[in-house]
């Protein structure tokens, strides 16, 4: 039986789900602890095996501007097969558009970046990623 690891972070909380997905859930602000902690969770899950990540937005407010330079500056992308968000406004698309965009000018981006509404569609989506990376490797 497979153990569920779960963090509890200020507002927010994550938990991981076997094989490889990670669920974040921000509600309110993210602050630069929040964001200090997220990275320590995602390097040390992404360094074990990379993992999706599926974060719900839909509680999110505000993200310090300190929180998102230590990501910009400490997230590896080699951590991640994908970053799935739910529920994500037109900041911050814009925002997690533009952090893909400085990873690829640098040559780091490994991954793909989505958008959805809801759990389902999150769900739906990693299976045709799944999908997709099993047929590139047959």
């Amino acid at each position: 039986m497979a153990i569920r690891r779960e963090w509890k972070l200020g507002t927010h909380s994550a938990y991981f789900e076997q094989p490889d997905i990670l669920w974040v859930r921000i509600d309110g602000e993210t602050t630069f602890q929040d964001a200090v902690c997220l990275s320590e969770i995602y390097g040390e899950l992404g360094n074990h095996r990379p993992i999706f990540v599926v974060t719900d937005l839909r509680g999110a407010t505000t993200v310090d501007s300190e929180a998102r330079n230590y990501v910009s500056r400490n997230v590896n992308p080699a951590w991640f097969l994908g970053s799935v968000y739910i529920g994500a406004g037109f900041v911050q698309k814009a925002a997690a558009k533009s952090l893909a965009f400085v990873h690829y000018l640098t040559g780091r981006l490994t991954f793909d970046l989505h958008f959805v509404g809801s759990e389902e569609e999150a769900r739906e989506l990693l299976a045709r990623e799944r999908a997709h990376r099993r047929a590139r490797v047959a």
